[in-house]
């Protein structure tokens, strides 16, 4: 006779409101956690901006940094994919701009 074990209930992931109010504490495991979470969208999204691996990734490194550094200023808590996509859309034509501008010289 074997023993069948009941399924275990699997946790609730945090929702990223909860994970950017505990950033603007600076609590750096929530920084990873929304890394974890929207790291591969950011990248694809600055990937599609640069056609450009290295640069996407400086694109998704820096946003995170500029996540982490700007946090405490944030009176109104935006929405966390919201403010990412933007800052990496942003950092991603900046790039792109100086890209164009290196061209011309």
């Amino acid at each position: 006779m074997t023993a069948l074990l009941e399924p275990q209930p699997q946790p609730q992931p945090v929702p990223d409101s909860v994970l950017m109010a505990r950033l603007v504490r600076r609590d750096s495991t929530a920084l990873v956690e929304l890394e974890r979470r929207h790291r591969t969208s950011l990248y694809a999204q600055a990937y599609s901006i640069l056609m450009d691996a290295g640069a996407a990734e400086r694109v998704v490194r820096d946003t995170f940094s500029q996540l982490w550094f700007d946090a405490p200023e944030y009176t109104i808590m935006p929405r966390a994919w919201d403010l990412l996509r933007d800052m990496a859309r942003e950092l991603a034509r900046a790039e792109q701009a100086l890209r164009a501008n290196a061209r011309w010289r």
